[in-house]
């Protein structure tokens, strides 16, 4: 047995830029910053498209765009995992071994989304009724839910292939591609949505088959680049001798991301759940949690896109060896996200009430976007800074943290006091937002303990504990 290959057997290949320089803090962020916006453009298109049509159309796409979101947590577990393993292995200089590490989560991510994407068609039914979503929307929801799993492949690899870019620091090749794929996505969504531009008006599906488009189109060409760049060719494809040594790692990481990811995407789910079942008001405040995380997600996206670069920066320190480097790019960067979106969400709050105007043409909805909005942006230090924090972990490969201090605060405080406050004293969309607000600031406090006080650069592949082959 002996190690990957190292460096020396990559010469063909610059070295990989593993500088934690504030210029290449922003040289790695800003097109990631960049490309969240165009991603929450392309959701608030079709939320406005949806909300254009009528509240029923919003709020089923509201639950069928949690649904998928959830699927997600199996590419998002490996992907968690590959960027621990490719960003260390470049801090190391071993390039073949990142490669091996890329071609391994592309090809499982393909077809890991095909499984899920047949499972989630045939259970279908039974999917939609725990959600208990509403009957008076449940037949555009299932609608609307068969369509979208037909994208489902396309949409694991499009993720995979754009976390490989990140990990290697190639971050303006799927920014162009995401600027290519937001403007067809557009005109698809206002097209087929509202039969603008003469194409044919097909509705709230319409909408559907413009995100699957966007997702075919989207994978791709990601694909075809990141073979261009030279990470994904024949060599890269793994052995099976090269998975022995070189999966352990990937799993070790990337099983207590997927747990993570499942607690705290199936929080989200039981809160449309406690939202979509309140006394009063049901649909109404649906439609204003879906239209409201969309507004949230102008905060939000930029916050992972932080999350994304200090990942990738915490993984080369670590993978260099550098342990006090890791430790201060991830308190740089976690109070540099706080403050930065903490100001974006003072310049909001004064326009609240016009934003639910814009996003809904429902009074009732108007309202209820304007309480998520009030407690939501009020939560934003709290929720940029923990989101900062979870990527410090993923690069570290710490992620059993994320697992048991994301997932607790939501199944523990978040769901248990919003059905409190939202069921049984208050009997409003309201208490749901409170609870979130809580559980935020609970759950920042015990990650910046962790990131302070706790040992997470252990995590790391070592130069001692390096996967080993023949």
């Amino acid at each position: 047995m002996t190690q990957l290959r190292g460096a020396s057997a990559q010469q063909a290949r610059p070295a990989p830029d593993l500088s934690t320089s504030p210029r290449a803090v922003w040289r790695l962020t800003w097109p990631q910053m960049l490309m969240m916006y165009l991603m929450f453009f392309m959701g608030f298109v079709a939320v406005w498209v949806a909300g254009q049509i009528s509240a029923d159309v919003q709020a089923a796409l509201g639950m069928v765009n949690q649904c998928s979101i959830l699927l997600m947590v199996v590419a998002m577990a490996v992907s968690s995992g590959a960027t621990a393993a490719v960003s260390q292995s470049l801090g190391a200089l071993k390039v073949m071994r990142a490669q091996r590490y890329i071609g391994t989560t592309v090809i499982g991510c393909m077809g890991l989304g095909l499984l899920v994407a047949l499972g989630a068609a045939l259970f279908s039914d039974g999917i939609l009724r725990v959600l208990m979503v509403p009957e008076s929307i449940m037949p555009q929801t299932r609608e609307m839910w068969a369509a979208s799993m037909l994208g489902l492949p396309a949409q694991y690899l499009y993720a995979s292939t754009g976390v490989m870019f990140r990990a290697t620091r190639q971050v303006l090749p799927p920014l162009w591609v995401a600027s290519g794929v937001c403007l067809c996505n557009l005109l698809a969504c206002l097209g087929l949505g509202l039969g603008w531009f003469g194409m044919p008006n097909m509705g709230y599906m319409g909408l559907i088959w413009a995100n699957v488009g966007a997702q075919y189109l989207g994978a791709v060409c990601n694909c075809v680049l990141l073979a261009h760049s030279g990470y994904l060719n024949r060599k890269s494809l793994p052995s099976l001798r090269w998975l022995r040594a070189g999966l352990p790692y990937l799993l070790k990481v990337a099983l207590p991301a997927g747990a993570a990811q499942i607690v705290w995407q199936s929080g989200y789910m039981m809160l449309f759940v406690l939202v979509a079942s309140l006394p009063s008001d049901s649909v109404n405040a649906l439609a204003g949690l879906n239209a409201g995380l969309r507004v949230e997600a102008l905060l939000f996206l930029p916050g992972m896109a932080f999350n994304m670069s200090v990942a990738v920066l915490v993984g080369n320190s670590l993978g260099a060896g550098k342990s006090a480097e890791a430790r201060r790019v991830a308190l740089n960067m976690v109070t540099l996200a706080a403050v930065a979106m903490s100001f974006m969400a003072a310049l909001l709050w004064p326009f609240r009430q016009e934003v639910a105007h814009l996003l809904s043409q429902e009074p009732g909805t108007q309202a209820q976007i304007v309480s998520y909005l009030t407690y939501n942006l009020l939560s934003t230090p709290f929720s940029i800074a923990s989101t900062v924090m979870g990527g410090v972990m993923t690069g570290a490969g710490a992620t059993k943290y994320n697992l048991m201090i994301f997932g607790g605060s939501f199944w523990l405080v978040r769901l248990p006091l919003g059905w409190l406050l939202g069921h049984m004293l208050w009997g409003t969309a309201s208490g749901v937002f409170v609870a979130m607000l809580v559980s935020q600031i609970l759950q920042t406090s015990i990650m910046l303990y962790v990131v302070l006080f706790s040992d997470w650069t252990r995590f790391a592949m070592s130069r001692c504990r390096q996967p080993q082959t023949p």
